[in-house]
């Protein structure tokens, strides 16, 4: 279980408990299991996953192209712990999202260490008509990534 997951879990239960920072009776009411259920209800569904996932792809290109292949790095890690968050909370999507973490965020991991741009461009196109494909898939034919021809970032892209 990997730290993010880990937080999570805690956080939750620190909440659900009473124990957290906020105090929970000015929102948080009713039982342990009602409480529990509320913070359910309130964790970010795909979509909203997806968003951070995606400006993650995105800053893991352009930094790989500059060269800054630690910040390609970073961005892929947390693209993966990202992705815990929407396993567990979408478990019924998780096996898809774990075929794609070991189908193309495996392959870009090793460009990345290797630092191989050529195999870095190929994994990464291959995730991109992956991605789109399971959209497809999934219902959501009109959710389609596409790299932005520009991108502008308050992370240096360069090493």
């Amino acid at each position: 279980m990997t730290s993010m997951r880990k937080t999570v879990i805690a956080a939750t239960c620190l909440l659900a408990l009473g124990g957290g920072l906020y105090a929970t009776s000015d929102w948080l009411k009713g039982s342990t299991d009602e409480k529990v259920r509320t913070l359910a209800e309130i964790q970010p569904g795909l979509g909203t996953v997806m968003i951070e996932y995606g400006h993650r792809y995105t800053t893991v290109y352009y930094a790989a192209k500059g060269g800054n292949w630690g910040l390609a790095a970073y961005q892929l890690k947390e693209m993966r712990e990202v992705q815990e968050v929407g396993e567990t909370t979408r478990p019924a999507r998780a096996q898809p999202l774990k075929a794609f973490e070991k189908g193309h965020l495996d392959p870009l991991d090793a460009a990345i260490k290797s630092k191989d741009w050529t195999k870095f461009e190929g994994a990464f196109r291959a995730g991109v008509e992956a991605c789109n494909a399971c959209h497809v898939s999934v219902g959501f034919p009109y959710i389609k990534y596409q790299l932005p021809r520009t991108f502008q970032s308050d992370l240096s892209l360069k090493p």
